[in-house]
């Protein structure tokens, strides 16, 4: 028997879009193509007529901040965002430590069990945040990640030597680093010369340069230490351009990320939505946003992660009277797949395969999972989305995030993620969630 029928799609994949269906059946893809090559099932427990709706892969977030029983209050835990996760299309994340480091194999393995209690999707973990070298690589990745955080900023920043010995010890090992890039001393002295703690003088404070310099550097050190490099959150054009020259001359992969933020805001949304835009790396001009758009559309850029970081509005809205009391960051994995199409697919910026690459394939190569996850093949796991081409105003209360919130609140967008199949289950349906806590499974990737 097979468990879900979805007809009529149009189903997208790296080299474009056709007609087409799915059959599955224990959680795995049995079929998919044409409707003529496609058998159809005589008894399926669910048939979905997309009716014309966009199919992709599920999509992977490789940068969220989701677990942190230090850090987050109630109700802001792996369940709750990984269902946010779910609601969005994101059918796989991958965790990051945000305040509490996770760098031993002992609480790689005591984290994986937390999560996996709670999650709602798949998921992977990171080991970050690494400030001391002398970790246990090896049994790192027998405990299930190969990837490793480090930063060159404050408050988790490592030294040079220390970025540099953790990134031989790890290419030796066969890992991968992944760094925050902004140069400390150039945000200190940015610092210095700002007096007022409005919203406004938030982004003065963390200058373009600071992520130049600091990426600049970082490439070098993975050509030095011979070790793969991704670079998180890229800011700006300008940024991801000094990375790409990494990129096409290393001996070394280089993979670059950016965030849905830097491609929708600039300096000048700050005036209006205040600390809902405290963001680190800060936005910037209007100039370098679409700058990035354009590395985005090329090629330079190989993904696009949310950097996902949940608070509760009222816990934001202090914000506005002092600026460096709130955490910076954003809450965005509900929202990647329905920005990027709408401001991206549907103004013309992207096609509909580049978003294939950037939200499926390209970050499920980066975690190790592909093309388990990332595409629609046979025998690959059921993880699919379908959009709905619709235009509305987005509202947080249309979201399933807890914290009630969006920075996208009040734009018009053209594409709802209308239903979520996850491993054959649907987990939502034009985001309401439908799974439970603990039907996701950890992804052991120790390479």
């Amino acid at each position: 028997m097979t468990d879900v029928h979805i007809r009529d799609a149009r189903l997208v994949t790296a080299s474009g879009v056709q007609r087409g269906e799915l059959a599955i059946s224990d959680g795995t893809i049995d079929a998919v193509g044409p409707a003529s090559s496609v058998s159809a099932p005589s008894d399926p427990e669910t048939v979905i007529d997309a009716d014309g709706m966009v199919a992709l892969p599920g999509a992977i977030d490789v940068h969220t901040h989701m677990h942190d029983d230090d850090l987050f209050p109630d109700g802001i835990d792996f369940a709750s965002q990984t269902a946010s996760a779910a609601a969005g299309g994101v059918t796989t994340v991958v965790e990051l430590p945000t305040q509490t480091p996770v760098t031993t194999p002992a609480a790689l393995r005591e984290k994986a069990a937390t999560c996996a209690a709670l999650a709602h999707v798949d998921f992977g973990l990171v080991a970050g945040n690494v400030r001391d070298p002398d970790l246990d690589v090896e049994g790192v990745m027998d405990a299930g990640t190969a990837d490793f955080k480090t930063f060159t900023a404050d408050p988790y920043r490592a030294s040079d030597a220390s970025i540099a010995r953790l990134m031989r010890r790890v290419g030796e090992a066969g890992g991968t680093v992944r760094v925050h890039c902004e140069t400390q001393g150039l945000l200190d002295d940015a610092r210095s010369t700002i007096d007022g703690d409005g919203p406004d003088v938030y982004m003065d404070s963390r200058p373009l340069e600071a992520e130049l310099d600091a990426i600049s550097r970082a490439g070098y050190f993975a050509e030095y230490a011979d070790c793969p490099l991704h670079v998180v959150h890229i800011s700006s054009g300008s940024g991801a351009r000094e990375a790409a020259r990494f990129d096409s001359r290393a001996n070394v992969p280089v993979t670059l990320e950016t965030c849905p933020q830097y491609l929708a805001f600039s300096k000048a949304d700050v005036d209006e939505k205040g600390p809902f835009l405290k963001v680190n790396p800060s936005l910037k001009s209007e100039a370098e946003r679409e700058r990035l758009w354009d590395a985005v559309r090329d090629g330079t850029i190989d993904l696009v992660g949310t950097d996902h970081f949940p608070t509760y509005r009222e816990t934001r809205e202090a914000g506005w009277a002092d600026i460096w009391e709130p955490y910076a960051g954003l809450p965005g994995v509900e929202t990647m797949v329905e920005f990027l199409v709408s401001e991206g697919v549907h103004a013309g910026r992207i096609s509909w395969p580049r978003l294939h690459e950037l939200v499926c394939a390209a970050p499920a190569r980066n975690a190790g999972i592909y093309p388990r996850k990332g595409s629609l093949q046979v025998g690959t796991d059921a993880d699919v989305l379908l959009v709905r081409e619709d235009d509305y105003e987005v509202t947080a209360e249309d979201h399933a995030f807890v914290g009630g919130w969006t920075p996208y609140e009040g734009r018009r967008w053209s594409a709802r993620v209308d239903t979520v199949v996850a491993g054959g289950d649907i987990v939502a349906r034009d985001h309401d969630v439908l799974s439970t806590a603990g039907r996701g499974q950890f992804l052991d990737r120790p390479l």
